[in-house]
């Protein structure tokens, strides 16, 4: 793992710029730019993964003031394949993943989450008929936001009925227990206006 933990200029770009664009409030932007975060100006190449976290925080205090952190930070890593999907490079992963389809999306863990970052490894284990455990080393205070990018990457990827459940969390590596049904041609799993259908589809389990 890298010796500096760096998130990179397009993962901000995708949940704050383009996911979350109209959405952030002024005391929401003056927030973020405290904590290192102008969303109004260029952004720098890559951010201190401790900043990114406080990012997080804010963001789900900001967005989701009613709702629990955990389930707030979950509702922004699904925020953030939408805003993803809008990027260059976004677009070019999720077009892969629909190809891939959910299983061989989940093996390809490392390398999509690598495009944000300079940090992440994975294990993968099969437990049963769409059924796996997936470990992550570094998911940082907040392990509800990945549960989200999966889950939603999972639906990309052609799967419905999600299960994203937490456990064996440290503080800093999680193992994410995921199941999920394959979805039919026709159910249009890759459209941006599934996230409603996707978010009532699945469920997490916070820690």
């Amino acid at each position: 793992m890298a010796d500096e933990l760096l998130i990179f200029e397009q993962t901000i770009e995708a949940l704050f710029l383009r996911a979350l664009s109209g959405r952030l409030t002024p005391e929401c932007k003056a927030r973020l730019r405290e904590a290192g975060l102008d969303v109004d100006q260029k952004l720098r190449p890559a951010y201190p993964f401790e900043s990114w976290m406080t990012f997080l925080r804010i963001g789900a205090e900001e967005l989701f003031p009613q709702e629990p952190i955990a389930q707030g930070t979950f509702k922004l890593g699904e925020a953030y394949i939408e805003g993803f999907r809008e990027t260059m490079l976004g677009r070019a992963v999720l077009s892969l993943l629909r190809v891939l389809g959910p299983r061989r999306a989940l093996m390809r863990a490392t390398q999509n989450f690598r495009a944000g970052n300079n940090y992440t490894e994975s294990k993968l284990r099969e437990l049963g008929p769409n059924q796996f455990e997936l470990w992550m080393n570094e998911v940082g205070t907040y392990p509800s936001f990945t549960a989200g990018i999966i889950h939603a990457g999972l639906r990309v990827a052609g799967a419905q009925d999600i299960s994203v459940e937490m456990s064996g969390y440290d503080g800093h590596a999680c193992t994410y227990r995921i199941s999920w049904k394959e979805a039919s041609v026709s159910s249009g799993v890759a459209g941006s206006g599934d996230s409603k259908a996707a978010r009532r589809s699945g469920s997490i389990i916070s820690l």
